[in-house]
């Protein structure tokens, strides 16, 4: 299967939604978890208005899906995460890091605890199911492993409420952030989360029989007509702004949780050895070296670009480190971005700035 964007292959994967992507006017993809992923409709911009004053569905399909369970399944989890799962609660997701053993990052994805001997791990940009798998048999856990064929939906935006509550029923709008319930369509179980990769509210809605697909996107375009519903996709200029970090840009296995400011996802003290735990507790010892930071800053041309990414970031004429994800911010009228820098060179804001040719200069770190 091909389109206008990429010849997709059993390399670069479509989904069961890119049809309505491509009906939608999506202007471009990228590739996560080798599978496209739309992240233009109408232009940057204005897909950003769009979804902090409306509502939007998003085609996810690119969150893989993998599926642990079994008599072992909670010990395989306990091992394989940073996060604490001694005192997991069925019907919660958490935003868990998975780190490799010299405590690298691996990729932080959504745990969804179905029961305590069964678990949904929907990821972020890297494949993770070879690690799991790996694990699970050479340290003799012997769960069941799988990918799955889990398809997933977003609905994100202010008016997400009003309308998954008009398809589901009024039960829906008692759902607590980062919790899940089973609910129904066309006689089929679903799971919808109160989660998604935005900060302006909104759902998840994780389908296992792929069938339905189609026919819950077309249901939900067409109800949520009356709430100016559009087609979408994760916004970068909403992600950065409400810090909200990427595997893959600003952080990857060169980087711990506590690199990038999500050392409060992590348990140092848990009673069980987990992967990496020993080398992250050596790294507590000595001082973690590096923190992330959110920079701003002006640009002083009025051929304004959208956004760059991996811009050198010096200090006295000595590269310190990239800044990434730079986009235009409509919120604060500047240039923001995030930064991964050493903790004792980030300490005197007027030293820094961001070079391209001469044309830009921090004007704050946060």
């Amino acid at each position: 299967m091909s389109n206008d964007f990429f010849s997709t292959s059993n390399r670069i994967k479509s989904t069961p939604f890119t049809s309505r992507n491509n009906m939608a006017g999506v202007k471009k993809y990228s590739v996560y978890n080798n599978t496209l992923i739309p992240t233009v409709f109408r232009s940057l911009k204005s897909d950003y208005f769009h979804l902090i004053k409306h509502v939007q569905i998003w085609d996810v399909c690119c969150q893989k899906v993998i599926e642990v369970r079994g008599n072992n399944a909670l010990s395989l989890m306990k091992y394989l995460f940073c996060r604490d799962f001694s005192k997991i609660v069925s019907g919660k997701s958490y935003y868990a890091p998975i780190v490799n053993f010299e405590g690298g990052l691996l990729n932080d994805p959504v745990v969804f605890c179905v029961e305590k001997d069964h678990f949904l791990i929907s990821l972020s940009d890297s494949d993770l199911f070879n690690w799991v798998s790996a694990i699970n048999h050479t340290k003799e856990f012997y769960a069941d492993v799988n990918e799955t064929d889990i398809l997933t939906i977003a609905i994100q935006g202010p008016k997400s409420e009003k309308l998954i509550s008009k398809i589901f029923g009024e039960e829906i709008k008692f759902l607590k952030y980062f919790n899940f319930k089973k609910f129904f369509f066309n006689k089929e179980s679903l799971i919808i989360s109160k989660t998604g990769f935005s900060k302006q509210s909104g759902y998840e809605i994780l389908l296992t029989n792929p069938n339905n697909g189609i026919l819950l996107w077309d249901l939900i375009m067409e109800k949520g007509k009356e709430f100016n519903i559009k087609v979408g996709c994760p916004n970068m200029i909403e992600r950065v702004e409400n810090n909200l970090l990427s595997y893959g840009n600003e952080m990857t296995n060169k980087d711990t949780p506590y690199d990038c400011g999500l050392g409060k996802f992590c348990n140092l003290e848990t009673e069980y050895e987990y992967i990496g735990k020993s080398s992250l507790l050596k790294q507590k010892q000595v001082g973690f070296e590096k923190d992330i930071f959110k920079i701003h800053f002006n640009y002083e041309f009025d051929d304004q670009p959208i956004f760059f990414n991996n811009l050198p970031v010096f200090k006295k004429g000595i590269e310190i480190g990239k800044a990434t994800s730079i986009v235009w911010s409509p919120k604060y009228s500047k240039y923001i971005g995030f930064l991964i820098a050493s903790k004792k060179i980030m300490n005197n804001l007027n030293d820094y700035y961001i070079l391209d040719k001469g044309k830009f200069e921090v004007s704050e770190i946060l």
